[in-house]
């Protein structure tokens, strides 16, 4: 079966999911970064700077949505119900709850 990003279908493990949630949250930073760089660099641009919090809001929401995908195949890995996942919408929680599913063993079938 093709492991797809979008998809909650399936089980992933440790590492995979530590490696997508972490070049999820680079992604967002790294857009925020480049879009007020480049909106920011003359002050006749500075009423573009807007574009820079959307281009990143857009790219946080897609983040998040990759996120909670992957945290449903870990929780489906670890033997939990996908609903815990709803943690990730929750703040604060949600740092807990990804550590809790990076750190947490694979249960055996």
């Amino acid at each position: 079966m093709k492991d797809e990003l979008f998809s909650s279908v399936g089980r992933i493990g440790q590492v995979a999911y530590i490696l997508r949630v972490l070049v999820s949250l680079a992604l967002v930073a790294l857009v925020y970064k480049v879009s007020t760089d480049y909106f920011h660099h003359d002050e006749k641009h500075a009423f573009l700077m807007p574009l820079a919090y959307f281009f990143t809001i857009v790219t946080g929401i897609i983040a998040v949505m990759t996120i909670l995908m992957q945290s449903i195949k870990r929780l489906h890995d670890i033997g939990k119900g996908p609903m815990w996942a709803a943690l990730v919408f929750v703040p604060g929680v949600n740092v807990l709850f990804v550590l809790f599913a990076a750190l947490m063993p694979p249960k055996r079938s």
